[in-house]
């Protein structure tokens, strides 16, 4: 009966695990301590924007997994600065200069790296950038150090971008052309876009200080080099994880140019040219960016400097529509076919599901019987080390060894006064009380503590007179384990002088390998 619970129980919780899989939509959740941190990373952001509060509860759950506290705190601080519309973002920095402190951060560089881009992210969020400028100079000292000339420059383009921001200008602008500078001319892909992203940044500031008609040769520069590397994209090939996919490298380079067009159609309306700003916005428009969403509305403020309200309205009532609706027909395909292939992944999982099941249970059935078998062996050695002990105490207890008198203990070596204290604690059976302790030798024969302790750890196999009176008692608990089928586990713990039954259970387990319970049953069975 007890074999057919056990694997009844196995294979519940094989079944619960499984369903916990299939409510996820068979997404891997990370077991203990094995985390692949950039695969949990980049799961917890997922629901980051839409979902913060389920993204700090998935974040509780790994934790208590075995994720580290640093790494657990470093996600928490990426949803504070992604999610929650803001309000969490002075905790954000409260936690990630604390982490900064940490001695993981000042040994494991990578960790450093991505602790101190989250940091400065929510510092220019919070429009901290004092501290923003503070972080990021160490961030791009830290990739210059680590031989990251490209990565330490987009740093340094954020950093011009950030003085700006504190009212100097004129500084600010200088720390991000030269960046451009040393960026210029240099045809591999992870230059280019470190290169494109520092112009962008540029155009922002010539757009803040009002000077318009400088954005035009930034944007101008931008569509050239975008279109020389369209041209000649093998030239351009680096192998850095930024560079996009032969796939995915059309998109990339419409994203950026439609910018360009924007940038550009924004400055000549500003400067009265409207028949360019035309020109560019209808670019703009046949784009790829130009047609989403946000990149319609991105463009809306140069219609109406156009005077093109009319414009502006039929963007918007065509977001509201047919686009939006388009919109909505193509993420309904695509849930359909998430659907279809995650059909088809809970198929194959329950037949795997079904083929585990077995190998489970057949395991669970062979290593069932051999622990019953190694428990039935171990329990029969131990009923008979316990009746020799018996015997051989009935056997002194009949004169073949007489106690020395009680006023001579003092002449007594450790061993032999040792022996003296075994004899009477079994023969009178004092274990069985469980106030029985040290201090009630002292006072019944008259020694003192130390002689107790030595008696106990020089003159025997004990470490101490515990040790020694819980031996006897557990010799003893077998017995009545074996022979009172009418005693509960409780009451057999208590007459064999332990004060508890966790006591008992605990010392009974890590002396016979068995718990009470098991040995009982194997007692008990022909």
């Amino acid at each position: 009966m007890k074999k057919g619970c056990s694997i009844i129980a196995a294979v519940a919780a094989i079944l619960l695990t499984a369903a916990g899989c299939a409510g996820e939509a068979g997404k891997a959740k990370p077991q203990h301590a094995d985390f692949n941190i950039k695969e949990v990373t980049e799961e917890v952001m997922t629901y980051a924007a839409r979902e913060p509060e389920r993204a700090l509860d998935a974040i509780d759950s790994l934790r208590r997994e075995g994720m580290p506290d640093y790494q657990a705190d470093l996600l928490r601080v990426r949803v504070f600065n992604q999610g929650l519309e803001g309000t969490m973002l002075d905790s954000a920095i409260t936690i990630g200069e604390r982490l900064a402190n940490l001695e993981v951060a000042q040994n494991n560089l990578a960790y450093r790296e991505d602790l101190l881009e989250t940091l400065v992210n929510a510092c220019r969020q919070k429009h901290d950038f004092e501290r923003a400028i503070k972080w990021g100079s160490e961030l791009t000292a830290l990739c210059r150090g680590e031989g990251e000339e490209t990565e330490a420059l987009r740093n340094e383009a954020e950093l011009g971008l950030y003085i700006t921001h504190m009212g100097r200008q004129q500084q600010g602008l200088a720390k991000i052309d030269s960046v451009l500078a040393a960026l210029r001319g240099v045809r591999k892909f992870n230059e280019l876009d470190a290169w494109t992203i520092a112009a962008k940044r540029k155009v922002t500031v010539l757009k803040e200080a009002g000077q318009t008609e400088q954005v035009i040769p930034v944007a101008r520069d931008i569509i050239d080099r975008l279109t020389d590397y369209e041209q000649h994209p093998d030239d351009f090939r680096d192998g850095t994880y930024r560079e996009p996919s032969d796939e995915d490298r059309q998109g990339y380079i419409d994203f950026y140019r439609a910018q360009a067009y924007g940038y550009l159609a924004e400055a000549y309306a500003r400067g009265g040219n409207d028949r360019q700003a035309r020109a560019f916005l209808e670019k703009y428009e046949q784009s790829y960016y130009g047609q989403t969403l946000d990149g319609r509305k991105l463009i809306v403020p140069t219609w109406v400097m156009l005077g093109e309200n009319r414009k502006m309205e039929a963007i918007y009532e065509d977001l509201t529509t047919a686009r939006f609706r388009e919109y909505e027909q193509k993420m309904e395909i695509e849930s359909q076919k998430e659907k279809a292939k995650h059909a088809r992944q809970v198929a194959l999982g329950l037949v795997l599901l079904v083929v585990l099941l077995m190998s489970v249970i057949g395991q669970l059935i062979f290593y069932q019987r051999a622990i019953t078998k190694k428990n039935k062996v171990l329990a029969r050695e131990i009923a008979e080390a316990t009746e020799y002990k018996e015997k051989s105490l009935q056997l002194k207890g009949k004169g073949m060894h007489v106690l020395p008198d009680t006023s001579d203990l003092s002449s007594l070596d450790d061993a032999g006064l040792f022996q003296f204290f075994r004899e009477a604690i079994l023969g009178e059976k004092l274990f069985l009380n469980p106030a029985l302790d040290r201090q009630q030798l002292m006072d019944t024969y008259h020694v003192s503590k130390d002689r107790i302790g030595a008696a106990f750890k020089q003159g025997s196999e004990f470490e101490s007179l515990i040790d020694f009176l819980n031996n006897c008692r557990l010799d003893y608990s077998t017995k009545l384990l074996a022979t009172r089928p009418d005693m509960t586990i409780g009451e057999v713990a208590a007459a064999s002088g332990f004060a508890s039954l966790k006591t008992f259970g605990r010392n009974f387990k890590r002396r016979f390998t068995l718990t009470p319970t098991e040995y009982r049953e194997q007692r008990q069975q022909p």
